[in-house]
Order: C-alpha cells, then structure tokens, then sequence
C-alpha cells in the first residue's frame, strides 16, 4: 500500500527531530515525549506511526531504514546486475548512503540496534541467495553456511565503518569475495 503524502511527511518529521535530538544526547537519553515535542506532533501521531524509540530508530519506517532504500529494490537490483553469486557490492553502497547516520549513532547503543536491524536484514538476503547456491545433498546445513556469511559480511562492515570507509564499496565487494569464495568454493558447496 503506497503511503500518502501527509503520512511520508509527518513521519520524515518524526525522523529529523529524533535525528537532532541524537546529535544533542545519547539515545538512552531521548524520550518519546522528546521526539514528539520536538517534531511538533501529537503522541497520538507518534504512536500512529512508530511502537516506539527502537522502531523510529530500526523499524521499516524508522531513520536507519529509510536511507538504505527498501529491501526488495536492492534484491531486484542485484538480480539484474549478476557479476557474482553472492555479490554485496550494492549493500556497501546503501551502508555508505548511512555515513551521515552512523556518525551521529555511532557513539552509543543506537548504533548496536543499527547494527543488529542490518544483521537481520542481510541475513534474509543471504538465506534466498544461499537456498538458490546450495546443493541438496545436504553436506552442510543451510543454516550455518548463512550465519557464516552473514557474519563474515558483518564483520566487514564493521570494519570498513571504523575505517571511515576508505575504500570503495567494489573494493569492499572485492574483499568480501576473496575471503569466503575460496572457502565455500572448497567446500563443494555451491551449485554448479
């Protein structure tokens, strides 16, 4: 259902008032009645449109979410684009288009729910890339060839944040292939 355009706006309110506010104070120190006072809006209009903090921070609408573009646009877009099985390139750029973002969270436990709402999300991408790459002969368990990537991405990401994101996101692409392709590949693995 496609939103309308007082929706998008009061919500886009909602987000750069919790912005601000997190410029100012630590997120453990931010209240709803901070947010809605700030963004002008009614509690009632907060709570139409975010269950809380966490999910105006992480949720689907929420600030972290709203800039890395929706998650099935991303799966399409790399669908059409296949220069590798597991290619992250598009998710270096998304987690890069956040700079902003992750500088302001980037000093309190907001940038751990950042970070654990992003795990979620790549491993829901890395499972459909997985299930379609995995023989069925069952040599290894799916679901541990999933948490190895994604953590294997995660950390990376991690990495690449502190490093103030120096290197390109194909560079970054780059690395993550060379460091799990060899592994999985040796593993016989993937579908021929």
């Amino acid at each position: 259902m496609k939103e309308n355009r007082r929706t998008r706006r009061t919500r886009q309110f909602l987000r750069d008032a919790f912005l601000s506010l997190l410029k100012e104070k630590r997120y453990e120190d931010i209240s709803v009645q901070d947010i809605i006072k700030r963004a002008d809006v009614a509690r009632s209009t907060f709570y139409a449109h975010y269950v809380d903090k966490e999910d105006l921070l992480v949720g689907r609408q929420g600030v972290f979410a709203s800039n890395l573009g929706g998650h099935a646009e991303l799966m399409a877009h790399e669908e059409k684009r296949r220069e590798s099985v597991l290619s992250t390139r598009d998710w270096f750029h998304h987690i890069r288009a956040q700079r902003d973002i992750l500088k302001i969270i980037a000093r309190d436990s907001a940038m751990d729910l950042a970070m654990k709402n992003l795990r979620d999300i790549l491993r829901a991408d890395i499972q459909v890339k997985v299930e379609k790459l995995l023989p069925e002969d069952g040599a290894l368990p799916p679901v541990l060839v999933v948490d190895y990537l994604t953590d294997s991405l995660m950390s990376l990401l991690k990495w690449w944040v502190k490093q103030g994101m120096t290197y390109s996101p194909e560079q970054m692409d780059e690395i993550f292939q060379r460091l799990v392709t060899p592994g999985i590949s040796s593993m016989s693995i993937i579908k021929t």
